[in-house]
């Protein structure tokens, strides 16, 4: 019988031995890699789980807005509007007493305030051109509003025909474009803006670009930036992606895809 040299029989022992701690060691690991892919399986389907309830919330939301701003206008703003034609009736019939004319014309100024204040506020709930003439119509009397409001040049570049899309996708594109002109009105010191919507390839590229200030990189991420968060949200309730680069401006950029013709 031959021996082994004692020292191959060190190496086979030492090989052994290295062999042995390497499968203690997987082994040991496994329970802990197996807990780190559950923690992460969990944490992935609670971070979808808040997307779903975010996208719900804002359904939700938009269809309290829609009801509340047609309660307001259809009411209040016709019981308003009787009352004013009555008033006018009133002073047509009524005396030359001057101080009863004094009277009437004030309560006409009134009550042209109070039409004036529901349609404002009717409008910042749901704007009315929305469901009557669609996207580009509300786009074009958001665009609109925003240069008599702050003397800043704003262009919007699309055809009517790309935006013939349905409710959910027509509020969530007019709410983006809303944030960014209010965030661009009150931060970015620009001069000119650009809306820019086209279809390509069964996506809508929404741009919206202005040549401010710029965003800082370190108020893209800020949890107090609820505007850039409620675009982010809406983006993703659609599948879709965005991107907001600081670019001698501001530009931000929005791809979503869009449902199949039959069901859009």
């Amino acid at each position: 019988m031959h021996r082994l040299p004692s020292s191959l029989l060190i190496l086979a022992a030492l090989a052994l031995g290295a062999r042995l701690c390497w499968r203690l060691g997987q082994t040991a690991e496994t329970p802990a890699q197996a807990a780190r892919v559950q923690v992460q399986e969990q944490l992935e389907q609670s971070y979808s789980q808040l997307r779903e309830l975010s996208a719900t919330l804002q359904t939700i939301r938009e269809e309290e807005r829609k009801h509340i701003a047609r309660e307001l206008h259809d009411d209040l703003g016709q019981l308003l509007a009787t009352l004013r034609g009555d008033l006018a009736l009133l002073q047509r019939q009524s005396s030359n007493n001057a101080a009863a004319r004094r009277l009437q014309a004030g309560m006409d100024e009134l009550l042209m305030s109070a039409i004036s204040s529901l349609r404002r506020i009717a409008g910042n709930l749901r704007p009315r051109a929305l469901d009557e003439g669609g996207l580009y119509f509300a786009l074009k009397s958001l665009r609109q509003g925003f240069v008599e409001r702050n003397n800043i040049a704003c262009t919007l570049d699309a055809n009517e025909e790309d935006l013939v899309l349905d409710d959910n996708y027509s509020t969530a594109i007019f709410r983006i474009a809303q944030e960014a002109l209010t965030n661009i009105a009150r931060h970015a010191k620009a001069r000119k803006v650009t809306l820019s919507l086209y279809r390509q390839e069964g996506n809508l590229h929404v741009t919206i670009h202005d040549d401010g200030r710029g965003i800082a990189e370190k108020d893209m991420d800020k949890a107090s930036s609820f505007g850039l968060i409620g675009m982010r949200e809406r983006v993703w309730a659609l599948h879709g992606e965005i991107a907001i680069v600081s670019d001698g401006g501001t530009r931000i950029m929005i791809r979503l895809p869009l449902p199949p013709p039959e069901t859009a």
